[in-house]
C-alpha cells in the first residue's frame, strides 16, 4: 500500500510462537488486500474497476466492502472526503508509488478529474460493482484503514487475545490489551505535528492525516495528497494534521480529511455532529479538540 505496516499481538496463553504465527498470517493478509486494492497494480480489482468504462464487474467481498465504505464516507462527510479524485491526483503528478516508482497508476484517457460517488452501484449479494463511465476510485487512506480493521478482527477471531494493526498511520485496536487495561497509543509526531501525545482506548480506530508527509513538486509548485474536491487542488488551509478516533480505522481515516478541505469551524461542527473524538493541529501549533477528545487522553 506504499507505506509501512505493523502488527502487535497479545495471546492469552502467552505462547510466543503462536503469537508470531498469527502476526505472520496478518501480514500475509495485508499483502492480499494490497493486491486487491492497489491503484499501482494494473491487475488489482480496483484497477480493473477503474478501467471498466462503466461496465459491471464482479469483485471480491472485501472489495465490495471497500467500495461501500467509500460511498458511505462521502455521504457522511458531505463530500469533504471524495474517493473519486484519482484523475486529479494523477494529473498533479502523483502517479507512481511512493515506495516503488516502477509501479504507476494507469488510467483510461476518458477518466474524469473528479467522478460521481453517488452514481456508484454495488450489488452485495452478487459481489458486483459498477462505476459511472469516467469515474476512478482511489482506495488511498480509507483502504489502509479498512485493511487494519479487517486484519485486526480476523486476528482476534483466529485466537489472538488482542491485536493492534497499523497501516500507514491508520490503526485498529481489537480484543484485550496487556493487563486488560485500555490500549495506550503514542501518536506519531511526524504525522501529528507535536511530541509525546498519547491516547487510550478499549477498542476502535485511530487515524492521523497530515499535509507534511506525502509531498512532491509538480510544474514548479509544491503539492500534497489531500485534495479539495471543490478546487481539485491540495488543501491550502493552515491545518498541519488531524487525528480522529472512531469505531473503525476506516471511518476515522475518512473524517480526518474534513479538516484539510473545510474551514476549521465547519470541520469541527461536522466532527461534533458525529460525536467523534478529534484533534486538529494548525501550523502555529494550536490544537482544536472536539468535546469527546478529552475522554481518550491519559
Amino acid at each position: 500500500m506504499g507505506c509501512d505496516a505493523s502488527i502487535l499481538i497479545t495471546a492469552d496463553d502467552a505462547d510466543p510462537a503462536r503469537a508470531a504465527a498469527l502476526a505472520d498470517a496478518g501480514i500475509d493478509r495485508l499483502h492480499d488486500l494490497e493486491r486487491r486494492w492497489s491503484r499501482f497494480e494494473d491487475d488489482s480489482e480496483i484497477s480493473r474497476l477503474n478501467a471498466a468504462g462503466g461496465a459491471v464487474r464482479q469483485v471480491s467481498e472485501e472489495t465490495v466492502h471497500l467500495v461501500e465504505a467509500m460511498v458511505r464516507a462521502w455521504h457522511a462527510t458531505h463530500g469533504a472526503y471524495d474517493p473519486t479524485l484519482l484523475g486529479a491526483l494523477v494529473g498533479l503528478g502523483y502517479a507512481a508509488s511512493r515506495d516503488d516508482e516502477t509501479k504507476r497508476t494507469s488510467l483510461a484517457p476518458t477518466t474524469s478529474l473528479r467522478g460521481h460517488p453517488d452514481d456508484v452501484r454495488v450489488d452485495v449479494r452478487a459481489s458486483m460493482v459498477q462505476l459511472p463511465r469516467g469515474t476512478a476510485l482511489d482506495p488511498g487512506g480509507i483502504g489502509k484503514g479498512l485493511a487494519a480493521d479487517i486484519v485486526a478482527g480476523e486476528l482476534v477471531d483466529a485466537g489472538a487475545g488482542g491485536a493492534i494493526v497499523e497501516v500507514g498511520g491508520d490503526l485498529r485496536a481489537a480484543g484485550v490489551a496487556p493487563g486488560r487495561q485500555p490500549w495506550e497509543i503514542e501518536l506519531d509526531p511526524c504525522r501529528d505535528g507535536t511530541d509525546g501525545r498519547r491516547v487510550r482506548l478499549s477498542a476502535g480506530g485511530v487515524a492521523t492525516s497530515t499535509s507534511h508527509l506525502r509531498t512532491w513538486t509538480h510544474d514548479g509548485r509544491p503539492h500534497h495528497h489531500l485534495l479539495d474536491p471543490d478546487t481539485l487542488e491540495p488543501g491550502r488551509g493552515d491545518v498541519v494534521s488531524c487525528t480522529v478516533i472512531a469505531g473503525s480505522a476506516a471511518w476515522a481515516e475518512a473524517f480526518t480529511k474534513v479538516a484539510f478541505v473545510r474551514d476549521i469551524a465547519v470541520a469541527m461542527a461536522l466532527l461534533e455532529a458525529h460525536s467523534l473524538a478529534a484533534s486538529i493541529t494548525t501550523d502555529d501549533g494550536a490544537r482544536h479538540d472536539t468535546a469527546a477528545w478529552a475522554a481518550f487522553c491519559p
